[in-house]
This record gives structure tokens, C-alpha cells and sequence, in this order.
């Protein structure tokens, strides 16, 4: 296997050989991670050697990981045929254009990895996969497409074990304790913390444009450079492990769950855009049309409003995200689409040709960044293969509307039932995606309220902080 390097230093396909890199970083340690069904970044960690003997087909790992839930029980009542009945291993293959080193290990890289089975066909399930996949029939309409996390998240004085100690309750918030947002005076007690996060990802070859403080209580927003479609869930993946690594150094806890307290939720908005792949022209700007929407971004957004009520599962993984889908907490509770609104699900914004974009604002910051992309190109495609024509835009307040209005799905139930109603996404996506997905997201509603769960509470409740707040 021949690599080349990239401006940031970073190897893609091509020459020098992958030895060349490690040898020039130093390496002997190689972290291989993927993820699974829920949002949560899974691996092994090799030696050097074993490393590069295990390409291309990469470390063995139980196919269980497909088959459990957040809290390890193994999940019943459904089944794909792709799942070996053994219970046997699939297999992280590596990306080796997706190495780089791990900056607070020397001698550590990390590598992200696709899901296979043992003769290394790519699991249905691979949302990594799943994303390259609708990349490519993008391609085939001759589109490129770019996409831009916005990541919310939570950080809280208490170490993770001290959190722990107190079952998640009474925690301090970082900063003012107060609902505003862009606040210096929070910036300057956050600061210690970005600063050690800014420094890893410039390392990692990851390019993030802004940080701040956010409304809520020790809410923040970071803000990643646009990308391809893959590479950009890969960097959501490691910004995130960043910030709770950092955070455990610390002595402090991080958190991505939508709704932590009573204040504002976490959410992951995503802009994205299309080019035309030969010119690389923006294709969703047209200063002739109305609105300066091009036919092609009409369609996008046809789509994206005719998938958005069976979308909303794969946006929201959690009992918890529905928390955050309440009205006047700047999160969406409808399907609506506008131009600049930040209380409708989609904000499109068209002022240039180069700022032209869509922003998908109904994610919760726990969303599975693949599945979350999966789950935008999906609609947009459909859009353009059927030629969908979007509702009128929302005009006004797009909260507190009456019952002439469709609201989102409210739970993890509704938003499972409009996903299997969903044809248009299971066209993109295929059955075995769209059917394994409800299956484990009624598992995990059959979990909240078998376990501990208050189907009355609601706030968080403790079952959920318990469940969430760590891992997610």
C-alpha cells in the first residue's frame, strides 16, 4: 500500500509507502476506530506491526457491537440477515488516507476504519460506508457536496467520577450562570479548555473556524470547516473524543446529550452545499430565480421536506433528543423551511454564490454523524431524482403553531413510525438500513420504560443521565 502526502502532512493513496509515515511520526501504536449503531466511537488499539499485517482487511472485532444497546443489553426482537448467526467477528478496515497522529500520545496515530464482514463486504450497516455510498451516486448525477458541523455540547466543573458520585445531579456549570450567550466573560473561564482542544485538532489535520460560549449554562458551540460528506462525519467523530479527553485531563465532564438541564438544549446543525463536480461551481445559487434558489436547490429542498418527518430518527437517537424539540428553546418542532429563520427545521441561506447553503437544524448534539449525513443526502437525492418541489416557506415564527401545521415527530416511537412510513428513505437507504434502525430504536424506547425510565417526567430524567451523559 502506497501513500503521498497532503499540504497538512497527512497521507492519502499514492506514494510514499504508509512505513515512510509511520517511520516520520514515529509510530508504534495505532488506534483503528468506527462506529457502530449508536454514536459512539469503537476500536482497538494495535501495535505497529500488527497494524500494517492486518491490511486491508484490518482487526477483527465481535459483531456484537451490532447487537447491543447503550447500556449492554443485548438487543432482542430483530435481526438482519447480514448479522452472522454465530455471533462472530466482522472487521474494522482501515482508511489509511484518514491517519494522523494522536498529538497527547507521542508515538500514537489513530485511523478511521469501515465495517466488514470476514470476507470484507461492507456491513449494510456501516454508516461510514452508508455515506460514501450516496457520495457516489451524487457523483453520478455529476454533484459534489460539502458539509459543515455545527456542534453544541456541555461543560461542567465536576470530573466524570465526581458526576458519577453524584448520580449526574447538582452539577456546576463552566462560566456565568446565566441564559446569554456569546458572553467573554465566559470565554475567558472556557478558554483554558479550547485552547488544549484548538491545539489537538490543528495537529490532527482538522480545520475548525470558531468557538463560544452558547445560551445555556456551560454551553458551547464549536464550529468545523466544510468538507466532503465522509470526511467530515470522520472529523465530527474525533472532535468529539477530543473534547471528552480533554475534559478527562482536566478533571472536568463534557456532555453532547440534547437536554442536560431545563435551559437550551444541544444541537448539531449541518450546512451543506453542492458543486458541480467537473467545475466546481456552487450549483444551488441562481441570482435570476427567485430567492436566487436554482431549480437544483428547490428539488434539494423538496426532498429534504419530504423525507424530514422519517429522517427525524436518524437525526435523533435518543429518548433524550426529544427533549430538546420543544418550542422557544431554539430548536425546531415543525416542518418548515425558510430563508434566514433560525426557528425553522431548514434555514437556507442564498445571499452569494459561494454562501449559498442549507442548514439542517434538527439534529440533537447526541446524533450519529454518519446516519446524520446519510440521512441529508438521502432526502436531497430523492429530491433530484423525483424532481420534488418544495412547500412554500415558512413565513413568521416558526414556533408555537397551530394544529394546521405538521409538527416533528415527538418521540422515539412517532420518529420510528414515520421512518418505516417513509418511502422515499427507504428507497435511498434500503430496507435492511431503515428496518434494523427502528428495531433498535424501539429497544431502546422498550429499555426506558422496562429499566428505571418515567414515562411522565418532562425534564431529563435520572435514568437518562445515567445512560447519556458519559457516553454521549
Amino acid at each position: 500500500m502506497t501513500l503521498t502526502e497532503t499540504t497538512d502532512g497527512l497521507p492519502v493513496t499514492g506514494d510514499p509507502q504508509l512505513e515512510d509515515w509511520l517511520d516520520g511520526h514515529d509510530i508504534s501504536i495505532v488506534r483503528v476506530e468506527g462506529m457502530a449503531l449508536d454514536p459512539l466511537s469503537l476500536g482497538k488499539q494495535l501495535h505497529r506491526s500488527k497494524f500494517t499485517g492486518s491490511l486491508p482487511r484490518g482487526p477483527a472485532v465481535t459483531e456484537f457491537v451490532f447487537g447491543y444497546d447503550l447500556g449492554g443489553t443485548p438487543s432482542l426482537g430483530f435481526w438482519g440477515d447480514w448479522r452472522p448467526s454465530n455471533l462472530g467477528d466482522v472487521h474494522l478496515r482501515p482508511d489509511p488516507t484518514t491517519i494522523a497522529p494522536v498529538p497527547e500520545r507521542p508515538g500514537w496515530a489513530s485511523c478511521m476504519a469501515d465495517f466488514t464482514d470476514t470476507s470484507g463486504r461492507p456491513l449494510p450497516l456501516c454508516g461510514r460506508t452508508l455515506v460514501r455510498d450516496l457520495a457516489g451516486r451524487l457523483a453520478d448525477r455529476g454533484y459534489s457536496s460539502r458539509f459543515a458541523f455545527e456542534l453544541e455540547g456541555q461543560l461542567f466543573e465536576e470530573s466524570f467520577t465526581e458526576a458519577r458520585r453524584r448520580n449526574w445531579q447538582g452539577l456546576t456549570p463552566v462560566g456565568v450562570q446565566a441564559p446569554v450567550a456569546y458572553l467573554h466573560q465566559n470565554h475567558h473561564r472556557m478558554a483554558p479548555f479550547f485552547e488544549v482542544v484548538c491545539r489537538r485538532l490543528d495537529e490532527m489535520g482538522i480545520a475548525w473556524e470558531a468557538w463560544n460560549d452558547e445560551a445555556a449554562p456551560g454551553q458551547f458551540e464549536l464550529n468545523l470547516a466544510p468538507v466532503d460528506p465522509v470526511t467530515a462525519a470522520d472529523r465530527l467523530v474525533r472532535t468529539r473524543e477530543v473534547l471528552k479527553e480533554v475534559a478527562h485531563e482536566q478533571g472536568r465532564s463534557v456532555t453532547f446529550m440534547p437536554r442536560v438541564t431545563e435551559e437550551y438544549g444541544n444541537g448539531l446543525h449541518v450546512h451543506h452545499s453542492l458543486a458541480d463536480l467537473d467545475t466546481g461551481e456552487p450549483v444551488f445559487f441562481d441570482p435570476r430565480a427567485d430567492g436566487n434558489r436554482s431549480r437544483i436547490l428547490d428539488h434539494w429542498i423538496g426532498g429534504l421536506m419530504a423525507t424530514m418527518a422519517g429522517a427525524v430518527s436518524l437525526l435523533s437517537p435518543t429518548i433524550n433528543s426529544y427533549r430538546r424539540l420543544q418550542g422557544f428553546l431554539a430548536a425546531p418542532t415543525h416542518l418548515t423551511w425558510a430563508g434566514d429563520n433560525k426557528s425553522t427545521a431548514l434555514r437556507v441561506l442564498t445571499a452569494s454564490p459561494g454562501a449559498t447553503r442549507v442548514e439542517h437544524r434538527v439534529a440533537g448534539g447526541d446524533a450519529h454523524p454518519y446516519y446524520m449525513i446519510a440521512a441529508v443526502l438521502a432526502g436531497g437525492l430523492a429530491g433530484l431524482e423525483h424532481s420534488l418541489e418544495p412547500p412554500p416557506a415558512h413565513e413568521g415564527l416558526a414556533w408555537g403553531l397551530p394544529d394546521r401545521f405538521e409538527a416533528l415527530p415527538v418521540s422515539i416511537t412517532t420518529a420510528a413510525d414515520a421512518l418505516a412510513a417513509d418511502a422515499l428513505l427507504r428507497e435511498q437507504l434500503g430496507s435492511e438500513v431503515i428496518d434494523y434502525w427502528i428495531g433498535s430504536r424501539r429497544f431502546e424506547w422498550l429499555m426506558f420504560h422496562t429499566t428505571g425510565g418515567d414515562a411522565e417526567a418532562t425534564a431529563p430524567t435520572p435514568w437518562e443521565m445515567s445512560r447519556y451523559f458519559e457516553l454521549l
